[in-house]
């Protein structure tokens, strides 16, 4: 409907009451009263005031009121077009922000195992060592490696081999708290790290892995069902420390120490960095 047709319906009875004359909405055929007086809204809308003629300042009012009705219905429409572009825009833009999370957080990821990848972890490690250095709080490092796994490909093929690594993390993960952050550090290799944890408590977590692990069968080509047993080594910052020099491949070298150190001495072990001797030092078992 045109503006202005609409604008004058809207305002008729105001109008008329305002001006105690009958105001209508005619078309150009049907208004044919001479006494009437004509104010075209539309092309081929009239608004008519039968009997009673309008004179020339109440038809210069009424011109002016449906102008301005009309301008105001326009600018509410632009106003209402703006508000769904704004919408549009910020409905575009959260689309864009969750895609861009999705894919971010894709590319943290290994993919076979959906733990997070080394990239990633060492990110977070490098943001763990400020962290600790800055507020004095401690953490910790695992570094973890499957024993003998080349005989899993070996005898089960790589297809098994890969089950074997999604069960491992599977483990891994399920031994976390919710802001540990475990990833595939390569091949066989993971690593795991512990915010506000102290070097001395770590063994404890060391320890359940390592032994939920050998306790854990693992189901590979269809039937046949293995036992993987893993090396862990530690390090960390604790509280106080005055490593202010550590980077995140320093940690990293001595926890693999720590690792190769369980590996010479028999594998399915623990050893820790000792951050006052030059060598791994082992842990006790639990018992």
């Amino acid at each position: 409907m045109n503006r202005q047709r609409d604008a004058a319906e809207r305002i008729l009875r105001p109008l008329s009451d305002l001006l105690g004359k009958p105001l209508r909405i005619a078309t150009d055929e049907v208004v044919s009263n001479r006494d009437e007086t004509l104010i075209r809204v539309a092309p081929g809308t009239v608004l008519s005031s039968q009997g009673n003629p309008l004179t020339s300042e109440e038809r210069r009012l009424i011109t002016e009121i449906l102008e301005v009705v009309r301008w105001a219905d326009a600018q509410e429409d632009r106003i209402k077009k703006l508000e769904q572009q704004v919408t549009h825009l910020a409905n575009d833009n959260m689309d864009l922000a969750v895609k861009n999370q999705m894919l971010s957080e894709a590319s943290a990821r290994d993919s076979l195992t959906g733990l997070y990848n080394r990239w990633y972890v060492v990110d977070k490690i490098e943001s763990e060592i400020n962290r600790s250095l800055r507020n004095g709080s401690p953490m910790a490092l695992l570094m973890l490696d499957i024993d003998h796994f080349k005989n899993v490909n070996d005898t089960y093929g790589h297809s098994a081999g890969d089950h074997v690594l999604q069960i491992v993390a599977r483990v891994l993960k399920e031994s976390c708290r919710v802001y540990d952050v475990p990833g595939r550090y390569g091949g066989e290799e993971f690593c795991l790290l512990l915010p506000d944890t102290t070097l001395p408590s770590t063994p404890t977590v060391a320890e359940r892995i390592r032994h939920r692990l050998e306790t854990t069968p693992m189901e590979v080509a269809g039937h046949a069902s293995v036992i993987v047993t893993a090396s862990i080594g530690i390090a960390g910052i604790d509280v106080g420390t005055s490593d202010a020099v550590l980077s995140p491949a320093a940690l990293i070298d001595r926890a693999d120490r720590a690792l190769y150190q369980a590996k010479h001495l028999g594998r399915n072990r623990i050893e820790m960095w000792d951050a006052g001797g030059s060598e791994p030092r082992p842990v006790e078992r639990e018992h």
